[in-house]
């Protein structure tokens, strides 16, 4: 079974305007809005494990995400059986 896991997402970020303590290179930005993104998809997805559902500490909901972000989102639901 081929399964999408640890993905990395590397498209456009869409942010809210906020105070950021310090800057972060395009790398980590990258690389924390991924975390974020799964964070996002197993709150999503509570009803597949034992845990109640709960927000991600980044607090990203649906309506932030851009349409690359929503099929990065899609893609780490799919596993492939082998032909």
């Amino acid at each position: 079974v081929l399964l999408w896991c640890d993905g990395h997402y590397n498209g456009a970020i869409k942010t809210r305007k906020t105070v950021q303590p310090m800057e972060v290179s395009t790398e980590e930005a990258c690389s924390q809005r991924s975390q974020q993104l799964r964070e996002l998809y197993d709150s999503l997805s509570g009803g597949e494990t034992n845990q109640p559902a709960r927000r991600p500490c980044a607090a990203l909901s649906p309506e932030d995400l851009t349409e690359s972000e929503w099929f990065y989102l899609m893609c780490i639901s799919f596993s492939f059986p082998r032909a």
